[in-house]
């Protein structure tokens, strides 16, 4: 029982350090893919930045707690750990929430209809056009849909190019003879679904680890508990046990001071 208890007093000090670690990471993860979120938000569905926010927000909170308990919980307090497993399981509740949110939301993308393709490519070609310029160059995209976007227009800007032949051929003269085929939406929109497979499976991992956390802390305490009980166990034993030998004691001294009395009345009265 001793060594168990020791051994659960470690792991709840490396686990305390762990989740203040992981409440860290989990805010820089979050963070990252808000930022690829909006990195190319011309094409990014809407309401998909909500998962990765609320996962930033528990990510601080969790930090925060990892530190709390690293400099002022008492595991030997149980109602100080009561609270912190509350709290705990209610963050594990909330970042459960997050990854089926992330799932289902997963699940509902799909393309822009016919009256907003037309009102994002009208941007694309006034207002965003820096910004589409960046993304039809980093992901290798052309429009929406394909370079047939383009053709309400004078010309299929440069960044639809296929760099990649360009540099192959030197003797195009600065000329592009390869056009990237695929729509920009299609690559957007996989890019999209990818980042919410990992906001699920940042949130799962989480959940793992303060549910073994929390678990932890319950057999802590209920090993702390029973050592408290047996300790007061034989301290009741031992009072009662010296309690038992005072009563034996002054049992014989009351029998030895009679016996020194009957003596001492016997040859009293034995004098002539």
């Amino acid at each position: 029982m001793g060594h168990a208890f020791v051994c659960f007093r470690y792991c709840l000090v490396a686990g305390v350090i762990l989740l203040g670690i992981s409440g860290a990471a989990m805010s820089v993860f979050a963070g990252y893919f808000i930022y690829q979120l909006h990195e190319y938000a011309p094409l990014t569905p809407d309401h998909v930045c909500g998962s990765s926010a609320t996962l930033l927000a528990m990510g601080v909170i969790t930090c925060g707690i990892g530190w709390f308990a690293w400099q002022f919980l008492d595991f030997s307090n149980k109602g100080q750990v009561i609270i912190f497993a509350i709290v705990l399981a209610i963050i594990v509740l909330i970042e459960t929430s997050v990854g089926i949110w992330a799932l289902v939301r997963h699940e509902q993308i799909g393309t822009l209809s016919s009256t907003r393709h037309d009102e994002v490519f009208a941007l694309a070609v006034t207002d965003e056009k820096s910004i589409w310029d960046h993304m039809q160059s980093t992901l290798q995209c052309c429009g929406i849909d394909g370079p047939s976007d383009y053709r309400s227009v004078d010309a299929i800007p440069w960044s639809c190019c296929n760099k990649t032949n360009l540099e192959n051929d030197n003797n195009t003269g600065g000329v592009c003879t390869s056009i990237n085929k695929r729509g920009c939406q299609h690559v957007v929109l996989n890019r999209t679904r990818s980042i919410l497979l990992h906001v699920f499976l940042l949130a799962l991992c989480s959940v793992l680890l303060q549910i073994s956390f929390i678990a932890c802390t319950t057999c802590y305490v209920r090993i702390y508990k029973d050592r408290m009980e047996r300790r007061a166990s034989k301290m009741a034993t031992g009072t009662s046990l010296l309690s038992w030998r005072g009563q034996d004691s002054m049992e014989a001294e009351t029998k030895n001071n009679s016996l020194t009395r009957q003596s001492r009345y016997l040859h009293n009265s034995g004098d002539p």
